[in-house]
């Protein structure tokens, strides 16, 4: 028995007994690499298998509408891998789902065995045609084997239900794949919601604690550090440093551990509190160091009040943290813990290094003697991030470097803070274009 067909029973068995957590495809590309046991070769495909949001469409609808996705999903991993892998794929959808024959087609067209539902692969067009620039993408409907055997042709399938179906350069066919473009951004739009519906308890308790923060905040800087004359963002950088000090080997350095938001618990109900604390913690005290020297430098002068600079740093790591924990779930990705300010310090550093670039001046910060540019700042502490970020945090992460990068909250800060120097920048054009019109 191959390992395709084990994990296809394994698959058949799962939905037999109702077992939770299914339509998830992290966790049930997991379970699958589970069953393979030693036999590792196939879990990169096996796990891109179980994040496929055709897959998840199978596995909720029935009849006609399960066989049209799965064709189109042995269409799409026909593209993608090598016919040894294909064939112990097809064998899990086969087996696993109870749809017989998925066998794809040779690449003359021909089937390569069987006599039952044929899945044309993407078709090319000849030389000549190749040399054009045109080429064909086509998918055959899956045909029913009626009493007696004879072939009856298939129920028609609306777009939701056969978002491949298309019909190469024939008349229709432009709207045809609108009608393609649409079915997938509706399937990426429920998956989307489906991988944000587990993460809600953890962001709504953030959102309001930073809230309540900022309001504690507000409080201490009337009491005691406005009659003082203390900056908000040297407040904030020392009490990042104080917290950091305090998980040095001691008593309390269990706070660092359990602080963080970790990847396989970010959606666990009874952990939300940790969106809350995992800002003020970090992993690294080498990345904490950084990270209070970069807010000293960057928000040491700022004017803003105590409460305005808490809420500001509050919301923007958890927008970090939450973009951040919805990447890593959509890419498959394990072993993922993140807190502290990178998010934070991302941020300030890309509308800084964003507003000098757009305005093609020097935005600095003050150091002393000296003045140090945003672009200065961008290179040393993105070198230093990606020293971090890029390698591979366990043995058992299945990801790619690249991949890891976009789960991380730094990168999720640098673009938002480059997002807002850009919205910040057509705003200021705007407002002198109105200021300057005619009439």
């Amino acid at each position: 028995m191959g390992s395709g067909r084990s994990m296809g029973l394994a698959l058949a068995g799962w939905l037999e007994a109702g077992s939770p957590g299914l339509d998830n495809g992290v966790a049930l590309g997991n379970r699958l690499v589970d069953v393979l046991g030693a036999e590792q070769s196939l879990a990169g495909p096996v796990r891109d298998l179980a994040r496929r949001p055709l897959l998840r469409q199978a596995l909720a609808g029935s009849g006609t509408a399960r066989r049209a996705a799965l064709a189109a999903l042995v269409v799409e991993l026909q593209s993608t891998y090598a016919p040894a892998v294909l064939a112990e794929l097809v064998d899990l959808l086969e087996v696993g789902l109870g749809v017989g024959e998925l066998v794809p087609s040779a690449p003359d067209g021909r089937n390569s065995g069987g006599s039952g539902a044929a899945v044309s692969p993407r078709s090319a067009a000849g030389a000549g045609t190749a040399a054009a620039g045109r080429v064909a993408f086509s998918a055959q409907l899956t045909q029913e084997r009626g009493p007696g055997g004879a072939l009856h042709p298939p129920a028609v399938a609306s777009a939701a239900e056969l978002p491949f179906a298309t019909q190469g350069l024939q008349t229709g066919a432009v709207d045809q794949r609108g009608a393609v473009v649409s079915a997938a951004l509706v399937l990426n739009l429920r998956q989307l919601r489906r991988d944000l519906i587990p993460l809600g308890p953890g962001l709504a308790l953030a959102a309001a604690m930073a809230l309540v923060l900022a309001w504690l905040a507000g409080v201490l800087d009337r009491q005691w550090l406005a009659p003082r004359q203390w900056s908000a963002g040297l407040v904030l950088a020392t009490t990042l440093a104080l917290l950091q000090i305090a998980t040095l080997p001691g008593p309390l350095r269990f706070l660092r551990r359990t602080a963080l938001l970790d990847q396989e618990e970010s959606g666990q109900p009874r952990l939300a509190w940790r969106w809350v604390s995992a800002p003020w913690f970090h992993r690294r005290h080498g990345e904490a160091l950084v990270n209070v020297l970069l807010l000293l430098l960057i928000l040491g002068p700022t004017p803003l009040a105590l409460d305005q600079v808490v809420l500001r740093y509050s919301l923007t790591t958890l927008g970090c943290l939450a973009l951040a924990a919805l990447t890593a779930r959509r890419l498959g990705l394990r072993h993922q813990h993140w807190g502290g300010a990178s998010g934070a310090v991302g941020a300030l550093v890309g509308l800084a290094a964003g507003l000098s670039l757009l305005r093609w001046r020097v935005i600095g910060f003050a150091l002393g003697e000296i003045t140090v540019p945003a672009w200065v700042l961008l290179v040393v502490v993105g070198s230093l991030q990606l020293a971090w970020i890029l390698p591979r945090p366990h043995p058992g992460d299945p990801g790619r470097p690249s991949q890891r990068l976009l789960a991380s909250t730094w990168w999720w800060g640098l673009m938002l803070g480059l997002g807002w120097s850009l919205l910040s920048w057509g705003s200021v054009l705007l407002q002198g274009w109105l200021r300057h019109r005619p009439g």
